[in-house]
C-alpha cells in the first residue's frame, strides 16, 4: 500500500506540472503585460502565433477565448497575446509594434527559437491589429486572419501572404469595409479566405473553428489546390480572382461552406 500511495503522490505531481507548463504565462515589456503559451512539445523550428483580442482585452482573457490550445500543441507552436490598451495601440509605428517585436525576441531567446515569420489571427480592434502589423513589418508575417474588422491598411503589399477575413452578416458597416478590401487584396495579388456568418459582430465560435482550420492547413504546408467562389460556394477551376477562396483542406471547405 505504501508504495501505491508513493506512486499515486508522483503521478498527482507530474500531471500538476504539466498542467502548469501547459498553462499562459506572461510577461512584462515596456511596461505592458504579454500573455503566452508554450506548446507540449517544441524545438527550435517552432513558429510563433500571435493572437490581438479586442479592444483593451488581457492577453490572458484572449488566449482562453480563442481556444488554439489544441493546435498550438499538434503543430508545437507558441501563442502570444498582448494586453495593449488605448492609445491607438492598433497603430504599431506609434509605440505598440516594437514592443511586440521585443516580445517576440524574448520568447526567443528564452526557448531558443530561430527567428521565423510570425502568424497573426485577431478579433474587432484586434482584427485591425492583425492586418495593420503585418502591413508594418511584412517582412516579418508568413499570414494573418481577422474577424469583425473595420479598419485595413491601403497600402498595396509585393508578393502578399495569405490573409483570412471573416465578417458578421448584422455587422453591417465593417461588412461593406471588409468586403471591398478582400477585392482590393485579392486583385493584388493576395490568396484571401473570405467567410460571412449570419450573426453580428460577435466573436462566434464557427468563425473560431474556421481560423483554427485555417491555420491548422497552413501550419501543415498544404498547398492550395482547390477553390471555391464567393456567394455561389461551387468549387470550379476557373473563377476570377477577386471572387476566388482558397481552401487549403476538407475541413477548411466544410467549414467554409457551412
Amino acid at each position: 500500500m505504501g508504495k501505491e500511495s508513493e506512486m499515486k503522490k508522483f503521478a498527482v505531481a507530474c500531471l500538476a506540472v504539466c498542467a502548469i507548463s501547459l498553462s499562459a504565462e506572461t510577461m512584462k515589456i515596456g511596461g505592458v503585460e504579454f500573455a503566452f503559451r508554450v506548446p507540449a512539445q517544441y524545438d527550435a523550428d517552432s513558429p510563433v502565433l500571435v493572437l490581438f483580442g479586442g479592444r483593451n482585452w488581457p492577453g490572458e482573457k484572449t488566449l482562453k477565448a480563442f481556444g488554439f490550445e489544441h493546435l498550438a500543441d499538434r503543430r508545437r507552436v507558441f501563442l502570444l497575446s498582448p494586453s495593449f490598451v488605448n492609445r491607438d495601440y492598433w497603430e504599431p509605428a506609434l509605440w505598440s509594434g516594437k514592443l511586440l517585436k521585443e516580445a517576440v525576441a524574448e520568447l526567443e531567446k528564452r526557448y531558443r527559437l530561430h527567428p521565423r515569420k510570425l502568424y497573426f489571427y485577431g478579433y474587432s480592434a484586434g482584427g485591425q491589429c492583425a492586418n495593420l502589423f503585418y502591413a508594418w513589418m511584412p517582412d516579418r508575417v508568413a499570414a494573418w486572419a481577422a474577424h469583425g474588422c473595420g479598419v485595413y491598411f491601403t497600402a498595396k503589399m509585393t508578393d502578399p501572404v495569405p490573409a483570412l477575413v471573416t465578417c458578421g452578416e448584422e455587422d453591417a458597416q465593417r461588412l461593406v469595409i471588409s468586403r471591398q478590401f478582400v477585392y482590393r487584396y485579392r486583385e493584388g495579388g493576395g490568396e484571401l479566405l473570405w467567410k460571412i456568418f449570419p450573426t453580428e459582430h460577435d466573436l462566434n465560435r464557427d468563425a473560431l473553428k474556421l481560423a483554427r482550420a485555417w491555420f491548422d492547413g497552413l501550419l501543415s504546408g498544404k498547398n492550395t489546390t482547390t477553390y471555391g467562389e464567393d456567394d455561389t460556394f461551387l468549387v470550379r477551376k476557373r473563377i476570377d480572382p477577386e471572387f476566388r477562396n482558397p481552401l487549403l483542406s476538407a475541413e477548411v471547405e466544410a467549414l467554409w461552406r457551412k
